[in-house]
């Protein structure tokens, strides 16, 4: 069993690593103001944000969506946004096709002119998140993406009219800390682009 000094130690270097990270974020500012207009051109022109990501990060997503949909630091209108992550029986259901294609076949179900899509991966190479980012581009929908490290096979994909938002840690912990503030900003600047 480790002694206290050993555990402190332990939290200090976790800190550390996320503080330097948030320090760095701030280099991330470009991509959040072109992410959250696409967002909010999005919404303003009554198309609808889909969210997805896997295992941690699905719930990420979900977090956005909640923002959305609820409200995030004020009072207003819910916005239309959806976690492709969130509904079990839809993912339960798509088990029968091949699992890269449980996302992509909702989004080609659901998505439309106008729409748009947030991946949020802290690696980049979920093969399922990765053909979303294809079948978006199918559908003509702009993608921005949530990514870390060297943004993994999500990050090549990206084409003009996409926007990616890369944490610089190949530390998964630290890239998911991070996802969180920037889908906070993303809120945050979303409701003052619509709301003023």
């Amino acid at each position: 069993m480790l002694d206290s000094a050993a555990l402190e130690e332990r939290i200090a270097i976790r800190i550390a690593k996320a503080t330097e990270a948030l320090q760095s974020s701030i280099e991330l500012t470009p991509g959040l103001i072109a992410g959250s207009q696409t967002l909010a051109n999005t919404l303003l022109n009554d198309g609808k944000i889909m969210v997805l990501g896997t295992g941690s990060s699905a719930a990420l997503a979900q977090i956005f969506v909640a923002h959305m949909m609820h409200r995030f630091e004020r009072e207003r209108p819910g916005l239309p946004a959806i976690a492709l992550s969130a509904d079990a029986v839809t993912i339960s259901s798509l088990t029968d096709e091949p699992s890269e294609d449980q996302y992509a076949r909702q989004l080609r179900a659901l998505g439309k002119a106008g729409d748009c899509l947030i991946v949020v991966s802290a690696t980049g190479t979920r093969a399922s998140v990765v053909q979303a980012v294809v079948a978006a581009h199918e559908a003509n929908l702009p993608v921005i993406a949530l990514t870390g490290g060297d943004g993994g096979e999500i990050g090549p994909l990206l084409n003009y009219g996409d926007t990616e938002i890369r944490v610089r840690s190949d530390h998964p912990t630290t890239v998911r800390e991070q996802h969180l503030m920037l889908i906070h900003c993303l809120s945050e600047l979303i409701d003052l682009q619509i709301f003023g």
